[in-house]
């Protein structure tokens, strides 16, 4: 995917992921805190603050991007991180559909390996 499709892509979803942080905090707020135990609302906490961690650092490296495989790279591990581990958490909990467990250590693993990715990529030189 060339550079500028790719960043207009990364960049929208990275704002859904903003929306959908601020809509799932408040629906947690005014339903969860009722409808959840301490260990499901712990869950969600951990789920919204990894999207919302992850939402602010794929803009942040979308606009310094330059196009090379690595920072590519980096923004795959970190959406499908997204997906798998804060979809996984929040399927468990809210009961929705498609749920399957084994892929929130994935979506941890991917999250992990981009941030990796991204720590040696300074010392990997011009290549592209």
């Amino acid at each position: 995917m060339p550079g500028a499709s790719l960043l207009k892509l990364s960049n929208s979803l990275a704002g859904l992921y903003g929306a959908a942080v601020v809509a799932l905090a408040a629906v947690t707020m005014h339903l969860g805190l009722t409808q959840l135990t301490s260990a499901e609302l712990a869950v969600v906490v951990s789920a919204l603050s990894m999207l919302a961690l992850h939402s602010l650092a794929i803009l942040l490296l979308g606009s310094k991007l330059q196009a090379r495989w690595m920072e590519k790279t980096v923004l795959l591990c970190w959406h499908l991180g997204c997906w798998f581990f804060v979809y996984t958490l929040l399927a468990g909990v809210w009961q929705l559909p498609l749920h399957y467990g084994p892929l929130a250590p994935l979506g941890g693993q991917l999250m992990i390996l981009g941030w990796l990715l991204l720590a040696i990529n300074p010392w990997l030189g011009k290549r592209t």
